[in-house]
């Protein structure tokens, strides 16, 4: 066999050719290079053997036979490109752990295709790929913590890279917790700490009727109504006025045409949320990861407070005004000289036994009460009449003068928010305000008050009344309302008690449709039985078990004869409810240290107590637990470099571990690196090897790279020409 190159000839083609083309004793030139073959295109040039040139046409070389050397013939025309192998050629050969075909440390797969820490290299010649994710729970790489997320501002950084001041992540895939409570940090459940004692902040959480600032500056004691939403309040719109979304720096029901969402932070939970106040229930009354939430056991409440909006009105007979700059609103127009009313023309002076049917069978779309006007014509109202001979006017003068009775934005009134307290009857379980015959709530206030309106009989008697409540309809609830003068109320937006006009005290009553079944398919139909002195009438009230709906209750007071009001509510409040922790859900609450799962939490390693509220043995005590795999414990374990404690008390990684930590700078790490030719030194760079660019004594060549076919190959060696 005679190798050229790289290629080989059989000694029965040799004979052949020789046999084709000797010459003894003469020379000649070398015959002309054959057809194209799989190299590429040379000159001739072969040594001549003989007289005369012997030309092998497909690969380029000539040779001739005879004496002296003749000139070869010329080479084939050029082929396809020589293969070149090696690490970087993109297939995994023998010694190879990866070749990603670019022979360059950092990616993944070193440059000389050992594969680097942390990688993986699926498909030879495609880039290699990092199995270090942030938010796996897992911490690898270069990580620090992994708590399962790539959020910030929970202990450990978006990138898992960092852990944040006042934090200990502990266990990998589970929350950070805070290092420890008076540290003058606030992390983790903390909600204040200020490292030392500050009333307001009691084991780091935030007393009832106190807001802190984080930052430092103390705790104080929270105000409604100074424009700032702190703490324990939901709303804060600047005024004390209630039923316009936010009362007492809470938010009320959101109620379209009486069908309601509740209004999450009232102490209720109704049917469309999972709690309602205390730990545990979050801003929009869910339950909070690691709580279970009930209805708060024991005696229902002793009382109940209502919002309640009075709107004072100057009445007839009473009013201080100077007659030369107020009109006479049932003789006279208002005019330049006399632009605002003496008194309401609705209030006092008047007299009655009532009028049903003044007001529509709906509220209107400013969830107020609409003044009928039968066919167009207002004044068929049936309240457009004198309730007695002796008035001077009409009981109802029109709807622009009934608009301002319910209206905060009437000049002619002044609105009053109060509260209306009902009180708890062992007897029956109903709750009751009963103000007969001394129904006065808001003497010496409104116009008493400007000095525009005198006292009638001691008492300020010229008012309107308006108030909400909500309740989750399951049947069977019963509402009684007694009053004199007006009074109208609503269920669901739709008239259910209709005692209007004049009058003296009068009582209506309703009990909606209960649910008749038991356990059974709800048979409750959204209807009531009303009852009034006009007799006893069902009124489909279009309501859904299980709902929140809107009960508005609209009174005026317009007589000065006596004043009475008494609302009786049976089974209409809901419970608050009560959360707590579940030890043993395997979900760390906010008042848990921890919580491995009911049959983990035994005390043991990694563990945690039966309470959930002590760790056993576990990495980060300081104590290194060897038997439980443990190489370190420095009680924080964030070295990820070098000399320390890593993460799950373990060696970080290091030069000389023997494996290549491309993410740390470096190149090499043979476990030894004592350098050497091809060995790496003791720094895990690479010492002097083939593919440096550096023509070592033992190297023919080097061409800075690690593949062959291109003049020197992949072990340094020189090739012979192509």
């Amino acid at each position: 066999m005679l190798r050229l190159g790289r290629y080989s000839f059989s000694g029965a083609l040799l004979t052949s050719l020789f046999a084709l083309h000797c010459d003894s004793g003469s020379n000649a030139p070398g015959g002309e290079g054959g057809a194209a073959g799989d190299g590429a295109s040379a000159s001739g040039g072969g040594p001549s053997l003989g007289g005369f040139g012997n030309h092998l046409g497909g690969f380029g070389a000539d040779f001739g036979l005879g004496g002296d050397s003749g000139e070869g013939g010329s080479g084939g025309s050029a082929g396809e490109a020589p293969e070149i192998e090696g690490c970087g050629d993109g297939i995994v050969q023998s010694g190879e752990a990866c070749d990603d075909g670019n022979g360059e440390s950092g990616d993944g797969c070193a440059e000389d295709c050992a594969l680097e820490a942390d990688s993986a290299c699926p498909v030879p010649g495609e880039p290699c790929v990092s199995t270090v994710v942030c938010g796996d729970g897992l911490i690898t790489g270069a990580e620090l913590c992994d708590d399962g997320n790539t959020a910030d501002g929970d202990g450990c950084s978006a990138d898992c890279m960092q852990v944040a001041l006042g934090y200990s992540c502990i266990t990998p895939g589970l929350r950070c917790e805070a290092t420890e409570c008076g540290d003058g940090i606030v992390a983790g459940f903390e909600e204040c700490d200020f490292g030392s004692a500050v009333t307001g902040c009691t084991n780091c959480r935030i007393d009832d009727g106190y807001d802190c600032d984080a930052l430092g500056s103390g705790c104080a004691l929270t105000e409604c109504g100074n424009g700032v939403v702190e703490r324990g309040e939901q709303c804060e719109d600047g005024n004390a006025t209630p039923f316009d979304g936010c009362f007492d720096c809470k938010r009320e029901p959101s109620c379209v045409d009486g069908v309601c969402v509740s209004a999450c932070g009232d102490g209720q939970r109704f049917e469309d949320e999972g709690c309602d106040d205390g730990d545990g229930c979050s801003a929009s009354c869910t339950v909070e990861l690691g709580y279970a939430c009930t209805p708060q056991p024991g005696a229902p409440p002793s009382t109940v407070v209502l919002p309640i909006l009075y709107r004072d009105f100057i009445g007839e007979g009473n009013s201080l005004r100077s007659t030369a700059t107020c009109y006479n609103p049932v003789t006279q127009q208002p005019s330049p000289q006399k632009p605002e009313p003496c008194f309401h023309i609705d209030f006092n002076g008047l007299r009655g036994s009532g009028f049903a049917g003044v007001v529509e069978a709906e509220l209107g779309s400013d969830g107020r009460p609409v003044y009928r006007c039968p066919g167009g014509d207002c004044n068929a109202n049936p309240g457009h009449q004198k309730g007695n001979p002796g008035d001077s006017r009409e009981n109802f003068n029109g709807p622009a003068s009934f608009a301002e009775w319910y209206s905060s934005t009437s000049p002619n009134n002044l609105p009053i928010p109060r509260t209306l307290t009902l009180t708890r009857q062992p007897s029956d379980g109903t709750y009751v305000f009963d103000a007969t015959e001394s129904f006065y709530p808001i003497d010496g206030a409104g116009w008493i008050d400007a000095e525009q309106e005198a006292v009638a009989r001691g008492h300020n008697v010229s008012f309107s009344s308006e108030t909400h409540f909500w309740f989750e309809y399951q049947g069977g609830e019963r509402f009684e309302f007694i009053g004199d003068d007006d009074l109208w109320v609503f269920v669901n937006g739709k008239l259910t008690i209709d005692l209007g006009g004049l009058h003296v005290s009068q009582t209506g009553s309703f009990t909606l449709d209960a649910d008749g079944d038991g356990a059974g398919a709800d048979t409750a139909d959204g209807t009531a039985v009303v009852t009034t002195h006009r007799g006893t009438q069902s009124v489909d009230l279009g309501m859904s078990v299980g709902g929140v709906y809107e009960i508005v209750l609209f009174h005026a007071e317009r007589n000065q004869c006596g004043s009475n009001f008494k609302v009786t509510l049976k089974d209409f409040n809901k419970p608050k409810s009560v959360c707590a922790s579940d030890c043993g859900d395997g979900v760390v609450a906010n008042d848990e240290v921890c919580d491995s799962g009911e049959a983990n939490n035994d005390g043991g390693y990694g563990h945690c107590s039966a309470d959930c509220l002590s760790r056993g043995p576990h990495c980060g005590d300081g104590v290194v637990q060897e038997s439980e795999g443990e190489q370190c414990d420095d009680g924080l374990n964030l070295t990820g470099y070098g000399e320390g404690c890593a993460p799950g008390c373990k060696f970080p990684a290091s030069c000389g571990d023997g494996v290549v930590n491309s993410a740390f700078g470096e190149e090499c790490d043979d476990g030894v690196n004592a350098g050497g030719y091809d060995g790496c030194a003791s720094d895990c760079r690479r010492a002097e090897h083939c593919g440096d660019g550096v023509t070592q004594a033992s190297e023919q060549c080097d061409d800075g790279n690690r593949l062959s076919g291109d003049g020197c190959s992949a072990r340094c060696s020189a090739e012979d020409p192509r």
